[in-house]
């Protein structure tokens, strides 16, 4: 929806300020008033509408831009944005570090969530599902480095994740992806874990496309198992000290390699 919209705000009784602004609009957006794709009015009719300056309208959406709620586009205006899955990873990486968790806490995670993720995946997996999952899989066994090889191991997760086709578990795994990531970092470099570990993959794909929940259910969590069994002291370590390779953006890691 590309066009301008009527946005009934009531200035408050006390002087309106930036951020009365971007709360009224962004409750809007969240209650479905505004959806996704909607042009908001531009900066002056906000501006007359409600009795602030031009300069406090822009303050007021730019709140609204850094909460993911509104993107700009130079030249066409500010537009309602979609909201994504990896919009919860920016706030919850910074809780996950502060509580400095640990590869055991990671695993005992991920266990739940992409066991349940995998079973979900064999009862609603598309044919696309089924392909991206494949191509991840075979970019994975070309693979020359073990950050090429992370990168498709991480889109292989992602992707399953995705072919459960539930925004929740969507969510959940985008907000723990870059500790997913140095995971993978630190079980592919150690060829004992990679070796007892990457097998577990295509074992997944195949209780997906004959979509045996139970069979997809434990190959997921049989991976993750791996982990427990081969990491010794490094179970007990922050995520952030199991490997030396650089930090990048995990939704970069994800895409498809």
């Amino acid at each position: 929806m590309n066009l301008d919209v009527e946005v009934a705000l009531t200035p408050p009784a006390t002087p309106p300020t930036p951020d009365w602004l971007a709360a009224a609009l962004d409750a809007r957006i969240a209650d479905g008033r505004l959806p996704p794709g909607t042009r908001l009015p531009s900066q002056r009719e906000l501006a007359t509408s409600v009795g602030l300056s031009r300069p406090m309208v822009r303050e007021a959406i730019s709140r609204l831009v850094e909460r993911g709620s509104v993107e700009v586009h130079p030249g066409r205006g500010a537009f309602v944005r979609q909201v994504r899955p990896e919009d919860a990873q920016r706030p919850l990486d910074r809780i996950y570090r502060r509580q400095a968790v640990t590869a055991r806490s990671l695993v005992e995670a991920r266990t739940m969530l992409e066991g349940e993720a995998a079973a979900l995946a064999a009862q609603r997996a598309t044919s696309d599902d089924l392909v991206r999952l494949r191509h991840h899989l075979d970019v994975f066994d070309a693979a020359a480095t073990t950050s090429e090889r992370a990168r498709a191991d991480l889109a292989f997760h992602a992707a399953m994740v995705d072919a459960a086709h539930n925004p929740v578990i969507a969510t959940m795994f985008a907000s723990i992806r870059r500790f997913v990531w140095q995971q993978l970092l630190r079980s592919l470099d150690d060829p004992d874990v990679s070796r007892a570990g990457v097998p577990h993959h295509r074992e997944v794909y195949a209780a997906i496309e004959r979509g045996d929940a139970m069979a997809a259910r434990n190959a997921a969590a049989g991976h993750m198992e791996v982990a427990l069994r081969w990491y010794g002291d490094d179970l007990d370590l922050p995520i952030v000290e199991l490997t030396d390779h650089p930090v990048i953006d995990p939704q970069a890691a994800a895409e498809d390699p």
